[in-house]
């Protein structure tokens, strides 16, 4: 990561995911029994899709947290190639990671997305030996991460996240896939 870049990420500001994830789920409760329609609900709209994004951005930095046994804190602001920051501190030394989100949606908006078809949508990147690729897997399909091929990727990290349970209050997150990939399975926050 060069120096500017580094400056630059070093003076934004961090947040805590649990306690974003905490509060957006007091509202999708409320939400869940209004009017709204469903693509509202979903946060499917133009106007809501930075909550959107933001709360995938959450649940992949609270997951990740939970692998790593510490807190993962996530700064929101798009660039050319991430749409946010997470950092997490090791032994006294804090690491940045700029990560990219990508989803494959439900069916029901795309019946043809795929895992595989976003992965090689990555084949496209060409230098970006510092970027993570987080994909949201929002699908109700059962996932063997073994299954999944990786062609040579120029990033640095590949995981996957998705839901475990209809409720939504068990997930999954899986990778790296350009290492050894494995996962690791934790509740949504209450």
């Amino acid at each position: 990561m060069d120096r500017i870049r580094l400056r630059s990420i070093q003076s934004s500001e961090f947040r805590d995911p649990r306690r974003f994830l905490v509060e957006i789920r007091k509202l999708e409760t409320r939400v869940a029994v209004s009017d709204l329609s469903s693509r509202a609900k979903q946060l499917r709209t133009k106007s809501l899709k930075e909550w959107r994004e933001t709360r995938d951005a959450a649940l992949f930095c609270y997951g990740m947290g939970q692998r790593i046994g510490q807190p993962v804190f996530l700064s929101r602001g798009e660039s050319q190639d991430y749409d946010f920051i997470a950092t997490w501190v090791v032994q006294g030394t804090q690491h940045f990671a700029p990560v990219q989100l990508k989803e494959v949606v439900p069916a029901d908006l795309n019946a043809t997305a795929s895992i595989e078809s976003v992965i090689r949508s990555l084949t496209k990147y060409v230098d970006s030996a510092d970027l993570t690729v987080a994909i949201h897997l929002n699908q109700q399909v059962r996932f063997d991460p073994r299954m999944v091929v990786v062609p040579a990727l120029p990033i640095a990290a590949l995981w996957i996240f998705g839901s475990t349970s209809p409720d939504q209050s068990e997930w999954g997150l899986w990778g790296n896939f350009l290492e050894e990939p494995e996962g690791t399975r934790f509740a949504y926050p209450v």
